[in-house]
């Protein structure tokens, strides 16, 4: 068994988004992503892994296969990894999301940055 505390992953950058690894694992990657206002990732997929986004605190918007959602803060989204996913800070505060990726995909997406 492993215990993290999600408050000590959530760090943001002025200069881009943060992502901290939680648990690197063989069938489950999970990390937290931290975007200041306007910082977001780019539309990409996750192979054969599924997605699921909580968002801890902020609002953004959710880009799944080329339509928008908002999403805020108690949101949990599940994608399949199939589908072309991106997220962006569209709030005026920070937002952090815990995210999980399973199985694990391959180890370019349990990097930290």
């Amino acid at each position: 068994m492993k215990i993290e505390k999600i408050s000590e992953k959530i760090e943001y950058s002025e200069e881009k988004f943060t992502k901290r690894v939680l648990f690197n694992e063989n069938r489950v990657l999970n990390f937290v992503l931290n975007f200041k206002p306007g910082q977001g990732v780019p539309p990409h997929n996750h192979e054969q892994s599924d997605l699921i986004v909580h968002v801890l605190v902020g609002e953004g918007e959710l880009g799944v296969d080329g339509s928008s959602h908002k999403i805020i803060q108690g949101d949990v989204i599940h994608c399949k990894g199939t589908e072309i996913f991106s997220l962006k800070n569209t709030g005026e505060k920070d937002m952090s999301c815990f995210v999980i990726l399973a199985p694990n995909p391959s180890a370019i997406y349990s990097k930290e940055v």
